[in-house]
């Protein structure tokens, strides 16, 4: 296998897996056919891409570029089925839940403020329950997990053949 595919598919498996601080009890969401991802990326002060990518239970991928991306209007893609439901289970996992709504400037959960910085929404959708949390990453406060997160789901639904810039 070449390396760029031997890393590349390495990226995608620890990209499923979910971090130490989720425990079993946790990860036991079912993850039926109304279950879903969806990640929303704002624009920054240069030239941060700025789209939406959902991953629904089955698998389809659909991405919608907007500014700063190769792609632009409406993309679709297929996942495995596993590959989703792992997406969402690592996501689930890592406390998504219960974490704060927002983490934007003058919430609580903000801490320190840069400006310029983009601006993630990230919606879970999981057995019977469904989250939303804004993360504005000009805030310092926010969780690492966040972040991490947001990597997570570009690697799984590979929205780099559609922002590759």
């Amino acid at each position: 296998m070449p390396p760029r595919v031997a890393a590349a598919a390495a990226l995608l498996l620890a990209a499923c897996a979910p971090a130490t601080n989720g425990s079993a009890e946790q990860n036991t969401s079912t993850v039926d056919d109304a279950a879903y991802v969806v990640m929303e990326r704002g624009p920054c002060f240069g030239t941060c891409p700025v789209y939406e990518v959902r991953v629904d239970a089955k698998g389809l991928v659909t991405f919608e570029g907007r500014r700063f991306v190769d792609a632009t209007g409406t993309a679709t893609a297929e996942i495995t089925g596993d590959s989703a439901a792992a997406l969402m289970r690592s996501i689930e996992a890592d406390g998504f839940f219960d974490l704060d709504p927002r983490y934007i400037y003058g919430e609580r959960g903000c801490g320190a403020y840069h400006t310029d910085a983009p601006h993630v929404t990230l919606t879970l959708s999981l057995g019977g329950r469904t989250h939303t949390v804004q993360h504005d990453y000009g805030c310092t406060g926010a969780p690492d997990v966040l972040r991490r997160m947001h990597d997570r789901v570009d690697a799984v639904a590979g929205v780099g053949r559609w922002i590759s810039r």
